[in-house]
């Protein structure tokens, strides 16, 4: 590391940069306190001007109708701006978490908004509704209904009224009781967290499995009828005709210049067996139940990458939904190797396809296993579109690999898929996600993606996303929404490890090294927890957005910085803060310890802790941890032939085994008892000569390459 001369013009500078901060605290700290809170109690505002906390936002497709969460805004003293939250029981939840109030400060007044003249009931299907809103008033004036009927996505509601014979006759229909603030204040309620989707993730590992398995079971349980393809009818067309219902269409090795239409539950087995189209349109159209696709090569695709018709009829509207419609529209009438339109129990098996367009496209409940596909796409992200498009359809793909093209695996409203086991290469963006929640993606290897390796947009909720490997690529995860859990995940060599954009969620056990910025705290209200993780030869370790300050610690644990135990007190003793002009260089500049000692950065560090003006838009870890939680795979993230995997199952307590068992290296030994590598393999399914008895499974070695 090059050090700092103390005599020296960088050293003036750093001097200079402390004092400057000092002189600016000092100002904040004379305009705090100009206009006392108690003088004046402020009003209520427009729900849509407050920064939203709690339940998703998007009540659209979770409540139908006329349904609705309640809602309170509430005035923090130590932020400028109003905080709304989703949900009565998801501000409760904060009152005693000793993250809120430390970072916010205390409530000055807190609103809520009733439902006296709102004709206020429960929905057949038990979520909560009402024609409108009344009023807002403060939270301690309003009456509560508990432990009623009434529902909201996430469990149990709460219900506000102005008048208290309001709330009685609400329960008199509907059942539960009356509760004043106070005592609402006082209760526990059941409400989802970034811990029980961590609690989730081994569990949804496991579902992809069943899905699998029963996938196989549906493949391998057909009838014994077999048609076979240049024996009992000329094409592969004719052939699917002549089938009966759940017979085995067999294909011999052999190119078949033809585009093919399943109307029946079929499977369709080749060996050595390529399906060309003629450039017009997609190559196979799957439209009944239950159909099996397995051992194909798909060329010939149309280049049609959305259905410009489509797109336009539902063009010329700027909201979401206009916008949501156009996307559905536009993506999910693309020209694709094979597309799936309402059918559901699909599996896609050892297939490869070579299209600039999309290699597999579903809508309309195709739920789909897909494993051990390829798609070649366009060396210009450009110039193609999709590996998987997955719209309103749960996916599952696992030991597959996406080569170039737009995005690897691209799901729309398709809640409950995972992505794992599975290699991205040089895509825009590698797992993409939109609209959709309660997602896992694990255990994937992105390399050279132009903008992120995993990308989640729109408000989703519950996703979980951990030990995957990212390298060389615009950002390693960027996840918004609420809830996520993103956790053991290996992040290096690119211009952004991951953002903290998913409010109200959980990062732990990231590897973020090497990268331009190792973190970005993005959301303007702070409200998730940031520990554990492991900051090592990042250019930057941190940057903050605008906002109040963001503590990355959680009882007394925080994150790994390199660089953060320099200087004369004891390691981990003193804060970091990886967001100031000192700190931040410390890994770098190991002389700056001396500024970092000087007593304008100690005043500064008063100021942060006690002065609202000086904690916004920065990071502090009050308890950088002196020893990271990971050194076997902060290496293995500096070695480029490595795939780096971790067993988080088994830290996070799966009771179920993982496909395929870990070879080399030991499960013990890192800090956090990570194993860094594993290789992926099969189970022990041999590939029998009746190829149309058993599906295939395929070895991947270390790096998830073929």
């Amino acid at each position: 590391m090059a050090l700092i001369d103390p005599y020296g013009d960088r050293f003036r500078r750093l001097l200079v940069a402390v004092a400057v901060l000092a002189i600016l605290g000092g100002i904040a700290t004379a305009g705090a306190y100009a206009a006392d809170p108690s003088t004046a109690t402020p009003d209520p505002v427009a729900y849509d001007d407050t920064v939203e906390l709690g339940l998703s936002s998007e009540t659209d497709e979770l409540m139908a109708g006329s349904a609705r969460v309640p809602r309170l805004q509430v005035f923090y003293s130590q932020l400028q701006y109003v905080v709304g939250y989703n949900g009565v029981e998801s501000f409760v939840a904060t009152i005693d978490d000793g993250r809120t109030e430390r970072q916010f400060g205390y409530p000055l007044v807190v609103y809520v908004e009733t439902f006296d003249g709102g004709n206020p009931g429960v929905t057949d299907d038990g979520r909560f509704e009402a024609e409108r809103s009344t009023d807002w008033i403060p939270a301690n004036e309003a009456s509560y209904v508990v432990d009623s009927t009434a529902r909201s996505p996430a469990g149990e509601t709460v219900v506000p009224f102005a008048e208290r014979t309001n709330a009685e006759a609400f329960t008199a229909e509907h059942g539960g009781h009356v509760l004043d603030w106070a005592a609402v204040r006082e209760r526990s309620f059941d409400v989802d967290s970034p811990a029980t989707v961590r609690s989730m993730a081994p569990e949804r590992w496991a579902e992809a499995d069943r899905r699998i398995a029963d996938a196989e079971t549906s493949a391998t349980g057909q009838s014994s009828n077999e048609v076979v393809v240049g024996r009992d009818a000329p094409t592969i067309g004719t052939a699917i005709e002549a089938a009966p219902p759940n017979a085995t269409v067999v294909v011999p090795a052999g190119t078949y210049e033809e585009t093919v239409v399943v109307n029946e539950s079929v499977t369709i087995v080749g060996d050595g067996a390529r399906i060309r189209g003629d450039g017009n349109g997609s190559v196979l159209t799957v439209r009944a139940s239950n159909v099996t696709l397995s051992g194909l090569t798909v060329d010939g695709v149309g280049n049609e990458t959305r259905d410009p018709e489509a797109a336009r009829e539902s063009a010329g509207g700027d909201d979401d939904e206009g916008w949501d419609t156009n996307i559905q529209l536009g993506y999910g009438h693309g020209d694709a190797g094979i597309r799936a339109i309402d059918a559901p129990g699909l599996l896609v098996d050892d297939v490869t396809v070579e299209t600039n367009a999309s290699g597999v496209l579903l809508r309309d409940g195709s739920d789909a296993v897909i494993r051990d596909l390829r798609v070649d796409g366009s060396d210009d992200w450009r110039d193609g579109f999709m590996g998987v498009v997955g719209i309103e359809s749960r996916v599952t793909v696992t030991d597959s690999r996406f080569e170039g093209g737009r995005d690897g695996v691209y799901l729309h409203r398709a809640d409950g898929s995972v992505v794992r086991n599975s290699t991205f290469v040089g895509n825009r963006y590698g797992t993409h996600l939109m609209y959709t929640g309660d997602a896992l993606i694990a255990d994937n290897r992105f390399r050279n993606a132009e903008f992120g390796g995993i990308t989640v947009m729109t408000r989703p909720s519950g996703n979980a996303i951990v030990g995957n490997d990212v390298r060389d690529s615009g950002a390693g995860i960027q996840a918004s929404g609420t809830r996520a859990y993103v956790g053991y995940n290996t992040l290096a060599n690119g211009r952004l490890g991951f953002s903290t954009s998913s409010r109200g969620s959980l990062y732990e056990h990231n590897v973020a090294v090497d990268n331009e910025v190792g973190a970005h705290a993005t959301t303007v209200v702070p409200s998730s927890r940031v520990v554990a993780n492991d900051f090592v030869g990042n250019d930057r370790h941190a940057k903050a957005g605008a906002g109040a300050l963001r503590v990355w610690a959680d009882d007394g644990r925080g994150n790994h910085w390199e660089g953060a135990n320099v200087g004369l007190h004891e390691p981990g003793e003193r804060a970091y803060r990886p967001t100031e002009p000192v700190d931040a260089v410390l890994h770098h500049e190991t002389a700056a310890a001396a500024v970092r000692e000087s007593p304008g950065a100690v005043l500064l560090d008063r100021l942060h802790g006690t002065v609202p003006g000086a904690r916004s838009g920065s990071v502090v870890d009050p308890s950088p941890a002196p020893e990271p939680y990971a050194p076997e795979r902060i290496a293995a993230a500096r070695d480029p032939d490595s795939a780096v995997h971790p067993d988080w199952r088994r830290e996070l307590g799966s009771t179920s085994p993982r496909r395929g068992a870990l070879d080399g290296g030991s499960t013990t030994g890192a800090t956090d008892t990570m194993n860094p590598h594993y290789r992926h393999t099969t189970e022990a399914t041999d590939v029998t000569e009746d190829r149309r008895s058993t599906i295939r499974l395929r070895t991947t070695d270390a790096e998830g390459i073929r």
